[in-house]
């Protein structure tokens, strides 16, 4: 059976193209507290997404560096393009996906879950100290607000050797995105890109699909970058305010888009939104079939 999102995977035959796609929908879709088009930040417009989706493209199309190369080249010219952060935790989670597509692709491996997790898991135990200086300069670069200190390893400290893995796995409790990394991207795999797959089934519309996959996402776990800015027990009023939201009443999305606006947009909930990229990019490089 069609799903419509296979009209993107049409559009989405490399790892390249699929960045692409993935970034861009993302951010058209008007998801909850975030920019879309027609919401804006006070330093952050769509326009500032539609540039990071092309240049994210243009360097994870460079097969010929090592992935790590690529996710700091991919901040380095976006902050320089755009002068903010927009793609950081995109990039994070792209890095490994797109390396873990590279190699399903060179190996002519199946695409199921179990393969995708494994091959990422290989992925992530390969980074050396030069991968993790690179992902590391890459956060520094963005100037992540509120990432903080990860007990003895801070992620604005690039002197001396980085274990991306070790530091990963010491955030996972408190940061979703590093929660991926140290769990083979289990989570984005077996709770993340199901909910995105099933949203756009039932609304049969991928931009519809994906706004209410954002919905469904806040409601069954608390965005983290919510929680570091503002506290866990802000993070859990977001949640029961997402979790009587109306799906059939446009005027309650509405409201609770609103409510999260305001305050430098302290309420953001772009982990989540993060996640849904790194998703949409999964379901792109996967046929219907695999996901069955």
């Amino acid at each position: 059976m069609n799903e419509p999102i296979d009209s993107y995977r049409l559009l989405a035959q490399t790892p390249a193209e699929a960045v692409r796609w993935a970034c861009l929908l993302e951010a058209t879709a008007p998801k909850a507290g975030n920019v879309y088009p027609g919401r804006s930040f006070e330093k952050l417009t769509y326009a500032d997404f539609v540039a990071a989706a092309e240049i994210a493209a243009a360097q994870f199309g460079n097969s010929q560096r090592r992935i790590s190369e690529r996710m700091k080249a991919t901040i380095d010219k976006t902050v320089s393009a755009t002068g903010t952060n927009v793609n950081l935790g995109i990039v994070l989670l792209l890095g490994p996906l797109v390396a873990a597509d590279e190699a399903l692709s060179r190996d002519k491996l199946p695409r199921t879950a179990t393969r995708w997790s494994r091959t990422i898991g290989e992925v992530l135990r390969a980074f050396d100290v030069t991968d993790g200086q690179n992902i590391y300069c890459a956060i520094n670069r963005a100037s992540a607000g509120g990432l903080g200190t990860v007990e003895a390893m801070d992620v604005h400290e690039t002197s001396g050797p980085v274990d991306i893995g070790d530091a990963m796995r010491l955030a996972a409790d408190h940061d979703r995105i590093a929660r991926q990394y140290a769990s083979e991207f289990s989570d984005l795999i077996e709770n993340v890109a199901p909910v995105v797959r099933a949203s756009i089934c039932d609304s049969s519309d991928v931009l519809v699909g994906i706004s209410r996959a954002h919905l469904r996402l806040l409601m069954s776990d608390v965005d983290t970058l919510i929680a570091r800015k503002n506290g866990v027990e802000v993070a859990l009023a977001v949640q029961e305010r997402a979790r009587a939201v109306d799906f059939d009443d446009p005027s309650s999305i509405a409201k609770f888009d609103q409510s999260l606006r305001g305050d430098a947009n302290r309420l953001n909930p772009g982990t989540t939104a993060d996640l849904i990229a790194a998703a949409v990019y999964y379901l792109l490089r996967s046929t219907s079939e695999d996901q069955k």
